[in-house]
């Protein structure tokens, strides 16, 4: 696969969606390679936090050394259509074609909430 092909750092499959989806991109970091990883995703998640139906973002890093997806990109869009149209732009592709990323393959998809558990604060 083509890592530097917008479709390849696209969520596909859906074609339409109720409600918010969260996206959840696993991405393959080679050792010694964190700080050239974040720069160019910062890079990248600088134009889709700053686009409609962006709701928020969170990257993990793995605490196991022999993780294979080292990064794991979870981000929460309003509906598909947020997600999608952001996706559908030149400066996208332009973020996406950057010969830095065939370093980096990620494995994006699109999820809906199915069960959520929150601990509540106990009343004291």
């Amino acid at each position: 696969m083509d890592y530097t092909d917008p479709k390849g750092r696209t969520a596909g499959g859906a074609e339409r969606h109720e409600g918010r989806v969260t996206l959840i991109n696993s991405f393959v970091v080679p050792e010694g390679r964190d700080d050239d990883f974040m720069e160019l995703w910062t890079e990248t998640s600088r134009y889709f936090r700053a686009q409609p139906g962006f709701v928020s973002l969170r990257l993990h890093r793995a605490v196991s050394a022999d993780a294979p997806h080292r990064f794991v990109n979870v981000a929460v869009w309003e509906s598909f259509d947020h997600y999608r149209a952001p996706h559908q732009t030149e400066e996208f592709r332009r973020l996406v074609t950057q010969e830095a990323w065939r370093e980096f393959p990620s494995s994006p998809a699109l999820y809906e909430v199915a069960l959520e558990h929150r601990l509540e604060p106990s009343r004291g």
